[in-house]
């Protein structure tokens, strides 16, 4: 009788050594931190007599933060370093659900309502860099974030770097940041000075959600090579399936976007004709 596949890739769990441990703790430093400095900016504001934004944004950043913390310190990101499927569930979180969250805190509205005017410019004139420009057009942004996705699950080699005690904090930390950033390009309700036409962003992401499930699917293909870890093929399911539903979110908060910008240039333009009109 023929052999089935032999999956020779394990993954191992670092659970009791100092690194995790210093890991854990910066990562519990770094969410905390997110947290308290956006309460702290929100109470600023509060203090300079700023309207305060709607309640759902502070809901929204702070369950950014939870989750973030949830995934990349303690029990739940542990068990990550023994299952690819784990592992898998923590990228979807860092790189899709966490930046969503914490795009629709508004945290860069919050920031301008706190601070004094001279550096409310300073932020200004940094967002507006030519880098930053760059890299907050829904084309570069979507590059970063499905490049190195795709490079590392294709064909499953890259779970070995995933849990590398360097490297597999660096991708993580990549995955939040790429996510917020191609989030913010699509869907961002905070200032953008250059914001891409409609039809781009949307065409951006159309092209990240095919990205997304052609990599899945193509992972599922190669699952029972021989060196991948044996819950790879439920890894692939997890990405593409729960991908789709994170992308839905992304899609749904898109179109309440653009929604909302429509609703404000009809109100600008009926108040242009009507100021047009009581002037005749």
């Amino acid at each position: 009788m023929a052999e089935g596949p032999h999956h020779s890739g394990s993954l191992t769990t670092g659970v009791g050594d100092p690194a995790v441990a210093a890991l854990d703790t910066v990562a519990v430093v770094v969410w905390l931190c997110l947290a308290v400095l956006y309460l702290a900016a929100g109470r600023a504001a509060a203090l300079r007599g700023r309207d305060a934004l709607p309640l759902r944004h502070s809901i929204a950043w702070l369950s950014g933060t939870a989750l973030g913390l949830a995934v990349t310190a303690g029990p739940l990101a542990h068990a990550a370093a023994t299952s690819s499927t784990g592992h898998m569930a923590v990228h979807l979180v860092l790189g899709m659900v966490v930046p969503l969250l914490l795009v629709l805190g508004a945290p860069g509205t919050v920031l301008l309502r706190a601070v004094p005017a001279r550096v409310g410019r300073a932020y200004s004139r940094l967002v507006r860099a030519p880098a930053l420009r760059l890299l907050a057009h829904p084309v570069p942004a979507m590059l970063l974030a499905t490049a190195p996705m795709a490079l590392l699950y294709w064909d499953g080699a890259g779970f070995a770097l995933l849990h590398h005690p360097a490297l597999g904090p660096l991708l993580h930390v990549h995955f939040v940041v790429s996510g917020t950033l191609f989030t913010y390009a699509v869907v961002g309700i905070d200032p953008h000075p250059h914001r891409a036409p409609v039809r781009v962003g949307a065409g951006a992401l159309v092209v990240s959600i095919a990205v997304h499930g052609i990599v899945a699917k193509h992972l599922y293909a190669v699952a029972d090579r021989d060196g991948l870890p044996p819950d790879t093929e439920q890894a692939a399911q997890l990405m593409y399936y729960g991908g789709d539903m994170a992308h839905a979110l992304l899609l749904v908060a898109f179109c309440a976007q653009v929604y909302r910008e429509s609703g404000r240039r009809l109100r600008r333009a009926d108040r242009g004709t009507e100021a047009e009109r009581s002037s005749n």
